[in-house]
């Protein structure tokens, strides 16, 4: 009997669908123990406020991993809903060429790992021997590695562009005073004055229309 092995390994076996990149973050959040707004505070504190206050080539150093992550998980949501197994194996080389750029990043911090005791629970402790300047970078990297699973949340605001961490999914601004902005000079709202002004001046125009008419008639 003739047998393949090639096709094979090329194709993907049935299995059940993986959880989508939102249903990993919600889950990574439940396993972490805190509340949204609390790992919000958390990743502000660790990388929101720094890359939002300096400018440098740490700060360079930290968004280039954030933007390959980015890369990755949405590369990853796409091999999840192909169709087909070229469309998979697409996925899959795209993957590993942007993994390949963000381990580069992260080999030159020559990461170890440390087990602590604090309180009565055990935590991770990341010891950085390269690479890192600073302790806000190597912060930032620890973080970055622990969550991996939130990189997505790490956006920039569609207003003022500062970054900030998404308490929910669909969020797109750093807070109510920039939607708010935003909906009174967006795009959207712009188009609605430019039809309101549009039907007025209509409007406007019939009315004059109609009081020049009767004042003739009289």
């Amino acid at each position: 009997m003739y047998c393949n092995n090639r096709m094979k390994s090329l194709t993907r076996q049935l299995r059940k669908k993986p959880p989508s990149a939102r249903e990993r973050a919600k889950r990574h959040m439940k396993l972490s123990g805190l509340k949204v707004r609390d790992m919000a505070r958390w990743a502000n504190q660790n990388v929101i406020d720094w890359v939002d206050r300096a400018r440098s080539g740490s700060v360079r150093r930290i968004l280039e991993i954030v933007d390959l992550a980015q890369q990755a998980h949405q590369i990853a949501e796409e091999a999840r809903q192909a169709p087909t197994d070229e469309q998979y194996l697409s996925c899959s080389d795209r993957a590993c060429s942007v993994l390949s750029e963000l381990n580069a990043v992260l080999f030159r911090y020559d990461c170890k790992t440390k087990i602590l005791l604090f309180g009565s629970s055990l935590h991770r402790q990341y010891l950085f021997s390269g690479g890192a300047r600073d302790l806000s970078e190597t912060r930032a990297v620890a973080f970055l590695i622990e969550n991996l699973a939130l990189v997505n949340r790490i956006r920039r605001c569609a207003e003022c562009r500062r970054w900030f961490f998404a308490v929910t999914e669909h969020q797109k601004y750093c807070g109510d005073k920039c939607r708010k902005r935003h909906a009174a000079h967006g795009e959207e709202f712009l188009e609605k004055r430019r039809t309101y002004m549009r039907d007025y001046r209509q409007n406007q125009k019939a009315a004059d229309m109609r009081a020049n008419k009767l004042a003739r008639g009289k």
